[in-house]
């Protein structure tokens, strides 16, 4: 999923809580367990992301 801009501090952090995963320390994941729902109405690939790509670079040429 990438670290979204953040990448010093989450690299950093979320290397030391794999490192402690592997010695078998205790989980420190704020959000293990909870649920990462789907995004309401979409199924499957992703088809309409070349159409977006279309239309923005459509947008580009005519700006």
């Amino acid at each position: 999923m990438g670290y979204s801009g953040h990448g010093a501090q989450l690299s950093t952090h979320l290397g030391m809580i794999i490192a402690d995963a592997i010695l078998g320390k205790t989980d420190r994941n704020p959000v293990n367990g909870l649920d990462w729902p789907a995004v309401p109405g979409h199924f499957g690939k992703p088809w309409f992301l070349p159409l977006v790509g279309l239309y923005y670079k459509t947008l580009d040429r005519f700006q």
